[in-house]
C-alpha cells in the first residue's frame, strides 16, 4: 500500500506535538524546521488536520496549533484517511476483473478483504499518543529523496 508523503509529514507533525505538549501552541514553521519538512507543504497539511478536527489554530500573542482532539483519540486510520481523502481500502485491487469480486466466487477477493481488514483494524486501534513514544527520531531532510513510503 502506498500512501502520500503528506501522511508521513502529518504523522511526524502530530508526533512532534505529542512530544512537546508543554510547549503548545506551536507553529508549523517550528515543526517544519525541527522535522526537516518543507514549511509551505506542512502548512497545507495542517489545513487538512484543522479541517479534520485533529488540531485547531490559536490566535493572539502565543499563536500556533494545539490539539483539538486528544492524541489518544486520533487513530492512524483516521489520520491516513483524512490526508488521503477517503478510505484506503474500499475496493479489490482487481476491480477491473470480470469476476464480480465476491468472497464466494473469487479466492483472491476473499484474501484481499481479509488482509485489508486486518491492516485496517490495526491502524484503527493504534493512536498517535502511543506511536509518539515508539517512533524513532529522524528528520526528513536526512532521508534519501527516492524514499518510497509503503506499508508492508
Amino acid at each position: 500500500m502506498k500512501v502520500k508523503k503528506s501522511v508521513a509529514y502529518a504523522l511526524h507533525a502530530l508526533v512532534y506535538m505529542v512530544r512537546h505538549k508543554t510547549q503548545l501552541p506551536v507553529t508549523t514553521r517550528i515543526i517544519a524546521k525541527s522535522e526537516g519538512i518543507p514549511p509551505d507543504y506542512l502548512a497545507k497539511v495542517f489545513q487538512i488536520l484543522n479541517k479534520s478536527g485533529f488540531v485547531k489554530s490559536v490566535r493572539g500573542r502565543k499563536k500556533g496549533y494545539v490539539f483539538d482532539k486528544q492524541p489518544e483519540d486520533i487513530s492512524l486510520l483516521m489520520l491516513i484517511e483524512a490526508i488521503e481523502g477517503g478510505p484506503i481500502f474500499n475496493e479489490c485491487f482487481l476491480k477491473h476483473c470480470e469476476c464480480g469480486g465476491t468472497r464466494e466466487n473469487c479466492d483472491i477477493y476473499s484474501i484481499w478483504v481479509n488482509s485489508t481488514k486486518q491492516v485496517t483494524d490495526k491502524l484503527k486501534n493504534t493512536n498517535i499518543e502511543s506511536v509518539a513514544w515508539s517512533h524513532p527520531d529522524h528528520r526528513f531532510d536526512s532521508l534519501p529523496d527516492s524514499l518510497e513510503l509503503s506499508v508492508k
